[in-house]
C-alpha cells in the first residue's frame, strides 16, 4: 500500500517540468502519425506515453501513470530476482528501498512548492521506462545462467532493446550481460548469448525504430548526442555555474536528490556486499554498476540532476544483499547492526511520504490564475532568470523574455543563476518600486503595477509604467 501511495497519490498535480513537456508533446504526435519530434532520443517510452494519452486523455496524467507503473515493476523484478537468489527479506528490502525512498531532481524535492517534485519517476520522463526494461533484462540474463534456458537470454536481449530504445544510456549494460558466461566459466555460452540475445536485440530494436525512420532517426540522434557531449551543458551545482558538468556532478546530484542519510546507508550496505562473502551475483551487479558509472561519470560530458536514477536499482540491490549478509556475521552483533542501519531508511521514507501527500501545482502552474484574480490577464508577461522552456508550457502566447515586446501585465523573476537579469528589468524594478505590488509564488517573484501596465519605449526595451486610460 505504501508503494502504491508513493507511486500514484496526487500524480497529476505536480507542475509539468521541461523535458517532460517535450516528451508529452512528442508522444501525442507519434500516436497521430507525426514522428518528427524529439528524435534526439529513442522512441519506445514515447510510444507508451502516447498510447496512455489516447486512453486517459491528452496531458501528463496518463504518461505519469505509465512511469509510476514502471517504477513499481522495477521493484517487483528486484523482489522476485533477489528472493530466489538470497532470500525473501533481502528481496523485500531491495523492493522496499526502491519503492519508498526519495530520488528527486534536486535538494528541494521535499518542499511542497518545489518545481522538481518528490520523485523522478512520478513524471513522464524517459528514465522510468529505461530503468524498468534494463533491470528486467539483467534479471532475465541471470536466470539464463541459472537455468540454461536459452529463451531467457533472448528475453534479456529483447528487454535490453526496449530499454535502449527508451533512452540509449543503458546500452553499456551489454558488457555486464556479456560477462555472465565468464563469471560462470561457461565459455560456449558466449556464442549462445551472442546469437540468441543478439538476434532478439536487433529484431526488437529495428521493429521499435522503424516507425520513426530507422537510419534517419538513429543518425539524427547520434549527431545530436555527439554535439551535446562535445559542447557540454551548463549546470548549476551548489550555487556554482559550470559550462560543462565536472566529473563529480552526478555524485553531487545523487546526494542532493536522495539525502546524505539515505546515501550513507546505501553505500555501507553496498560495501558490505562487496566485503562479506561476495559471489557471482554481487560481481554481476557490481559490473553493471561499474560500466554505468564509467559511462555517466567519464564518457558523458553532460550531467543533469536525474541521471543517477539509471544506476540506483543496482546500488539498492547491492545494499540489500550486503545487509542480508551483515546480519549473519557474529550473531547477534551483525544482525543488530544491520537492523539499526536498515531502520534509518524510515527517515527518508517518511519524508518522501509527506512530500507526496503535499504534492500540488506550484509556481508557473499557478501564475495565470494569480494574475487573473488581480485583473492582470490582458497583456503579456515578461520573464527574467527563468527558463523559457518552462514558462512556454503554461503561457505560450503571453510570455516573453524580451523587454522590448511590451506592454506587460507583470514581470516575473525566477531563480535560475545561469540566466542574467536584463538591465532594463533591474532598472525598472528599482525606479518604480513604490508603484509595484510584489508577491511570491513559490519559486517566482511576481511584480505587477498598482495601476496601468508596464510598457517599453519602442527603442531599446527601457521600461516604464503606462497609466490606465480614463474610463469613458
Amino acid at each position: 500500500m505504501a508503494a502504491l501511495f508513493v507511486a500514484f497519490w496526487h500524480l497529476g498535480r505536480p507542475t509539468i517540468v521541461n523535458d517532460e513537456f517535450v516528451y508529452l508533446r512528442a508522444s501525442w504526435a507519434y500516436v497521430h502519425g507525426n514522428f518528427s519530434l524529439n528524435l534526439e532520443h529513442p522512441p519506445t517510452a514515447k510510444y507508451l506515453y502516447g498510447i496512455a494519452q489516447l486512453v486517459v486523455g491528452q496531458g501528463p496524467l496518463g504518461p505519469r501513470l505509465v512511469a509510476a507503473t514502471a517504477m513499481l515493476g522495477t521493484g517487483v523484478v528486484l523482489f522476485v530476482w533477489l528472493r530466489r537468489e538470497v532470500g525473501f527479506w533481502t528481496g523485500l528490502l531491495a523492493a522496499g528501498a526502491w519503492w519508498l525512498t526519495p530520488r528527486g531532481s534536486g535538494a528541494s524535492w521535499a518542499e511542497a512548492g518545489s518545481v522538481i517534485g518528490a520523485r523522478i519517476d512520478r513524471f513522464a520522463m524517459l528514465e522510468p521506462l529505461m530503468v524498468f526494461f534494463a533491470v528486467a533484462s539483467l534479471a532475465a540474463a541471470w536466470t539464463w545462467m541459472r537455468t540454461g534456458n536459452r529463451w531467457w537470454i533472448a528475453a534479456a536481449g529483447a528487454l535490453l532493446a526496449m530499454s535502449v530504445t527508451s533512452k540509449v544510456s543503458t546500452a553499456v549494460l551489454v558488457l555486464a550481460i556479456g560477462a555472465l558466461p565468464l563469471l560462470f566459466r561457461r565459455w560456449r555460452d558466449l556464442g549462445v548469448g551472442a546469437v540468441y540475445g543478439g538476434v532478439a536485440f536487433v529484431v526488437v530494436f529495428v521493429l521499435l525504430y522503424l516507425p520513426v525512420g530507422l537510419f534517419t532517426a538513429i543518425g539524427h540522434m547520434l549527431k545530436f548526442q555527439a554535439q551535446q557531449n562535445a559542447h557540454g551543458h551548463p549546470t548549476t551545482i551548489l550555487g556554482t555555474i559550470y559550462p560543462q558538468a565536472p566529473w563529480w556532478a552526478n555524485f553531487a546530484f545523487l546526494a542532493a536528490g536522495t539525502g546524505w542519510l539515505l546515501l550513507t546507508v546505501l553505500v555501507i550496505g553496498a560495501a558490505c556486499a562487496l566485503a562479506i562473502r561476495p559471489d557471482r551475483l554481487v560481481a554481476f551487479l557490481g559490473i553493471a554498476l561499474g560500466v554505468s558509472l564509467v559511462f555517466y561519470v567519464i564518457v558523458a560530458n553532460v550531467s543533469l540532476p536525474y541521471y543517477y536514477d539509471a544506476w540506483m536499482p543496482l546500488i539498492i540491490a547491492l545494499a540489500a544483499i550486503g545487509y542480508g549478509r551483515l546480519a549473519s556475521v557474529r550473531p547477534p552483533v551483525g544482525r543488530i547492526a544491520a537492523a539499526v542501519l536498515v531502520a534509518c531508511l524510515l527517515v527518508p521514507a517518511v519524508r518522501l511520504g509527506v512530500a507526496v501527500a503535499q504534492s500540488r501545482p506550484s509556481g508557473i502552474a499557478l501564475l495565470s490564475d494569480a494574475l487573473h484574480v488581480r485583473g492582470k490577464d490582458s497583456e503579456g508577461v515578461l520573464f527574467a532568470r527563468f527558463s523559457a522552456n518552462t514558462w512556454r508550457i503554461y503561457l505560450p502566447d503571453r510570455g516573453t523574455q524580451k523587454p522590448q515586446y511590451g506592454p506587460f501585465d507583470a514581470i516575473v523573476v525566477g531563480h535560475d543563476d545561469r540566466r542574467a537579469m536584463p538591465h532594463q528589468v533591474t532598472e525598472f524594478l528599482s525606479a518604480y518600486a513604490d508603484q509595484l505590488d510584489h508577491f511570491r509564488l513559490d519559486y517566482l517573484d511576481v511584480y505587477v503595477p498598482k495601476t496601468g501596465t508596464i510598457d517599453d519605449n519602442n527603442r531599446d526595451g527601457t521600461l516604464h509604467i503606462e497609466p490606465s486610460s480614463p474610463a469613458s
